[in-house]
């Protein structure tokens, strides 16, 4: 099932066919964002949970993804100081990180608004780090690193493509854990 539009932003979602009740709602899943496919479809039997979960929460704080610390920033900037305060690495070098336990904490739950696909489930694993934003009177921005290529990429949506796919998207998850319930 492809839920939006793959030249704005869309998930592409499926349950693994041989599932039978009772069961958790297994299969596979990729996003589309400006026509490119961020994702691994292919990979089998993936957790879809988290997926459902964090496609919720973003859409109902689309408008709190900025902050003025980012304003000044280009999008490799954005994304080196997001990779670099949440996980600390730029890319694939890691870098050293001074901050105290407490700073690193507060910095935590002040920026890991931004963190999108990171942990989701399997079928992001190799497919590079994203981060979203929504700058004031723009679309959203999905920056993503590309390991193979190693270079930052930049992708934007429209609010409603994002917020009516992941809708439909959880709508239909919902539907799937209630058929294979029972």
């Amino acid at each position: 099932m492809i839920f939006g539009n793959k030249s704005d932003f869309a998930i592409e979602a499926m349950i693994e066919p041989h599932l039978e009740p009772p069961s958790e709602p297994w299969g596979r899943l990729c996003i589309w964002v400006s026509g490119t496919q961020i994702g691994d479809f292919d990979d089998p039997h993936c957790g879809l949970y988290n997926c459902h979960a964090s496609f919720q929460e973003i859409s109902k704080r689309l408008d709190a993804l900025w902050t003025k610390e980012l304003e000044s920033l280009s999008d490799v900037e954005i994304w080196n100081f997001l990779d670099g305060t949440l996980y600390g690495h730029h890319g694939n070098i890691e870098i050293d990180d001074l901050r105290t336990l407490e700073e690193t904490i507060r910095d935590a739950e002040k920026y890991s608004k931004f963190d999108f696909l990171t942990n989701w489930g399997e079928m992001f694993d190799r497919g590079g780090k994203s981060f979203i934003l929504k700058p004031p009177s723009e679309h959203i921005k999905i920056l993503n690193y590309d390991y193979k290529q190693e270079v930052v990429r930049t992708y934007r949506c429209t609010e409603f493509s994002f917020y009516r796919a992941s809708r439909e998207f959880s709508n239909w998850y919902s539907e799937q854990v209630r058929r294979l319930k029972a």
